[in-house]
């Protein structure tokens, strides 16, 4: 973590949400003057449950849809923002522990170590609040709303790469800075930007997700209607189901199916997503008997979210950044599949990532940039590499052995990792203390997704519940599994 002085420049924030505002946070350590421009307009408002009703965040169409802030999150809170989780404690939210998790039945003994795995259950439009009061609070920090940048300013002196120097906003005026931030998410417009000042275009990767989501939020009438932490998931492979406990007594349910599956599409509908839900045994106890209400009455919405695609890029190549005084944060660098739950995380990362890479060379853009990159490819990447991976899977990857040698052995090693976590580590999760540890502390993205096959005593106490599987009698799922035909027919009767 930096802690020097202020410098004497102004740094520029490109959008207002969570990594733009985790960004303008740490940026505020090293500048003297940091300016977030943030397209929307958010009414302020003095608690957390009213930005979930009245804000309205059109550049940001994962807003109302669930969420899950994993402990990597928390951690940097703790080490950077602290009253940032003191807000969140204030609002309601809570903190899930590790023990509180453990599947029934499981023989457990606490660790140490056990204390950085908790879950913050909360709203997104609770979380970005408490981000953004935070923010406000801070003197050196300018927060613009309702603010849409044309493009970035810069030059280019004889052929060299271009140096951004500031930003232009639709209506004329040109803000300097010496530091330009790309906040703006996976539909950034920044490589274009670039473009125009000469700059070379960044690497891309882009896999598809092959997923939908519909989502609707509720509000709990007293007591959760089951034991335990309110977290239900599943992976039936023919949908993904999951309930997501939030703050103030709230949750939301989020269902995912294949973009195929035109039978499913209805699920837009309410009538049609509660008939859905109420299906299966594990998710119905909290749509009846009173238990809960949809949040906002009968009208609630069901909230529908496409075009998810896996999407990298490199603004640094091996010559250097693509443009000195550029960098970029959050889902403008790594987006992956929602369903991971990744997003913010990997938002507050590349930011604490930034504050180190300003404070070891804040006076050399190339040097930082250079820093910054690597970091990020060194802390983040695996996280991204491994959703694409585990989409690739769900979305049975048909493609023959590729040509190249080391095409074809990471193609293979993918598909034999994949096996091992689909018919090993997942089913050992149910009844090993050892593998559910490890798998949940890289779920929270503590640990790296290599340590489920680099971890030998994860691997060892593994292999006997494999055996278990491939012979038929594998612990069983703490989801029913549900045929797709059966849940079909009810929605049609």
């Amino acid at each position: 973590m930096s802690s020097g002085g202020a410098r004497r420049e102004t740094a520029v924030v490109l959008g207002g949400s969570v990594a733009g505002l985790a960004a303008a946070r740490l940026l505020a350590r090293h500048f003297s003057r940091v300016v977030v421009l943030e397209r929307d307009t958010r009414p302020d408002v003095a608690i957390a449950e009213a930005a979930f009703a009245v804000w309205d965040r059109p550049s940001v169409p994962q807003f109302r849809h669930s969420h899950a802030f994993l402990a990597r999150l928390r951690l940097v809170l703790l080490a950077h923002m602290p009253d940032v989780l003191d807000r969140l404690r204030g609002a309601g939210v809570r903190e899930i522990e590790l023990a509180e998790t453990v599947p029934p039945g499981m023989a457990w003994t606490p660790r140490p170590d056990d204390e950085d795995v908790v879950l913050l259950a909360c709203r997104r439009a609770t979380f970005e609040w408490a981000m953004r009061e935070s923010v406000r609070a801070l003197p050196n920090v300018d927060l613009r709303e309702g603010v849409t940048v044309a493009g970035l300013a810069g030059r280019a002196i004889d052929g060299a790469r271009p140096e951004v120097t500031g930003v232009r906003l639709v209506d004329g005026t040109e803000l300097a800075a010496a530091l330009v931030v790309d906040a703006m998410g996976r539909r950034s417009k920044a490589a274009d930007w670039l473009e125009r000042l000469g700059a070379p275009a960044p690497r891309e990767r882009v896999s598809d997700t092959g997923i939908l989501y519909y989502t609707r939020f509720y509000r709990l009438h007293g007591a959760p209607p089951v034991g335990g932490t309110g977290l239900v998931a599943a992976d039936l492979h023919w949908v993904k189901l999951a309930i997501f406990p939030g703050d103030q007594g709230t949750f939301s349910i989020t269902v995912g199916p294949p973009v195929g599956d035109q039978a499913l599409k209805r699920l837009a509908d309410p009538a049609q997503f509660e008939r859905f839900v109420a299906a299966f045994p594990a998710m119905a106890p909290w749509r009846t008997n009173g238990a809960s209400e949809p949040i906002f009455g009968p009208s609630t919405p069901v909230l529908v979210m496409g075009q998810l695609r896996n999407r990298m890029r490199h603004f640094v190549d091996r010559d250097g950044p693509l443009a000195a005084g550029f960098v970029a944060v959050g889902d403008s660098l790594y987006h992956s599949n929602p369903i991971y739950g990744r997003g913010c995380p990997s938002a507050l990362m590349t930011v604490e990532l930034l504050d180190e890479a300003l404070g070891l060379h804040p006076d050399d853009p190339i040097a930082l940039a250079r820093h910054y990159h690597e970091a990020c490819e060194t802390n983040v990447r695996p996280f991204w590499d491994a959703a694409v991976a585990s989409d690739r899977r769900m979305l049975g990857d048909t493609r023959g052995i590729p040509s190249s040698n080391r095409a074809a052995l990471i193609h293979m090693a993918e598909q034999a990792v994949g096996w091992f976590v689909d018919r090993g580590i997942v089913p050992a999760t149910r009844v090993d203390p050892v593998v559910f540890r490890g798998l949940l502390r890289i779920f929270h993205m503590l640990d790296t997704p290599e340590d489920l096959v680099r971890n030998p005593e994860l691997v060892m106490r593994t292999l006997p519940v494999l055996a278990r599987v491939l012979r038929g009698d594998g612990p069983p799922s703490l989801f029913p599994p549900t045929p797709r035909e059966r849940v079909l027919a009810e929605l049609d009767a």
